[in-house]
């Protein structure tokens, strides 16, 4: 009579609440839904990305919807999620770095640049007081050094270098919502860099300055280190690091004109000058040559064939200027 009962009261639960009343059953149905979801959620694919989605995936990557701003000390250093777009050791600037590339060009130029100085002489004096340098005079710390071997220190910071600028090139930036148009890019070698450049890239240039691929002028820049920026030598692929600024301080000297090029006058002057000297020391040793010395025998032409030297009888005794036929 129970067992009726019971089955009476399962099937009355069953319709009302559409789901087995025995707790055991729904424990091994939920275990064994549970499972199943789980390898259906491991072997089923994933559903391709829509175009919209995909617009939107790439504009988080590019940061082109980033709305914080560049820096959150006043320009002393970059946002950190800006430098984590930037990747050491590639050629060139990727599409991928363009978005921080240009947020950091646009805060160099708003940023003046006696604070930008003042930042990096900070920075610079932390550095000097490490171990590595404690030893150094301030004035022979090796800017360059430290921060090619160093760049994690300075990724983001304000760095200022002192070189020789030996190549300058302008270029357009391309189409941009910071209405950058144009900047420059310039190869400088510092004292310290061992025949290393460093590229700096600003938007504002000195009229004095020359745009050249073949120059030596002197220059002094405060801007942000992005990255090691990776570049084709004739013998391989090398890395310079690169440094964002907003103007290059210009030192134009007065013994400027000692590099410019000779006049082709001066070539033919000197080419004259050499042929004369030459022709006088051919005449000098022409005159102290001594003369020939005259032959100590004459030869007799009033006989044939002259006797060149003629020899005396010995049983005829006559003077050297008698002759006689052969």
């Amino acid at each position: 009579m129970n067992k009726w009962i019971r089955i009476a009261c399962a099937a009355l639960a069953f319709i009302v609440n559409g789901q087995l009343p025995t707790t055991q059953a729904q424990d091994r149905s939920a275990m064994f839904t549970a499972g199943r979801g789980e390898a259906s959620r491991e072997v089923r694919p994933r559903a391709p990305l829509t175009e919209e989605e995909m617009v939107e995936l790439r504009k988080r990557e590019l940061l082109l919807d980033f709305d914080a701003e560049t820096s959150l000390d006043r320009g002393e250093t970059i946002h950190p999620e800006l430098m984590n777009t930037a990747k050491d050791n590639t050629i060139g600037v990727r599409y991928e770095e363009r978005e921080a590339y240009l947020r950091i060009l646009r805060l160099a130029q708003e940023v003046p640049l006696r604070r930008q100085e003042r930042f990096a002489a900070q920075i610079r004096e932390r550095r000097e007081g490490s171990p590595a340098y404690r030893q150094r005079k301030p004035e022979d710390f090796p800017q360059f050094v430290d921060l090619f071997t160093n760049p994690d220190l300075y990724r983001g910071r304000l760095v200022t270098l002192h070189g020789v600028l030996r190549k300058l090139t302008k270029f357009d930036v391309g189409r941009n919502s910071l209405e950058i148009d144009q900047a420059y890019e310039g190869w400088v070698y510092t004292p310290d860099s061992q025949g290393n450049p460093t590229v700096v890239v600003f938007t504002s240039k000195d009229e004095r300055l020359p745009v050249n691929g073949d120059i030596q002028e002197e220059v002094r820049f405060t801007g942000y280190f992005f990255k090691m920026y990776g570049y084709d030598a004739q013998d391989t692929a090398r890395k310079a690091p690169l440094i964002l600024a907003g103007e290059v301080e210009y030192f134009p000297h007065p013994y400027q004109a000692v590099y410019h090029r000779i006049n082709v006058g001066w070539y033919y002057v000197v080419t004259l000058a050499f042929l004369i000297g030459c022709y006088m020391v051919w005449q000098t040793n022409r005159r102290e040559m001594p003369p020939r010395p005259a032959p100590q025998v004459e030869p007799d032409f009033n006989h044939f064939p002259p006797r060149e030297h003629p020899a005396s009888d010995p049983f005829h005794p006559h003077t050297i200027t008698e002759t006689q036929d052969s």
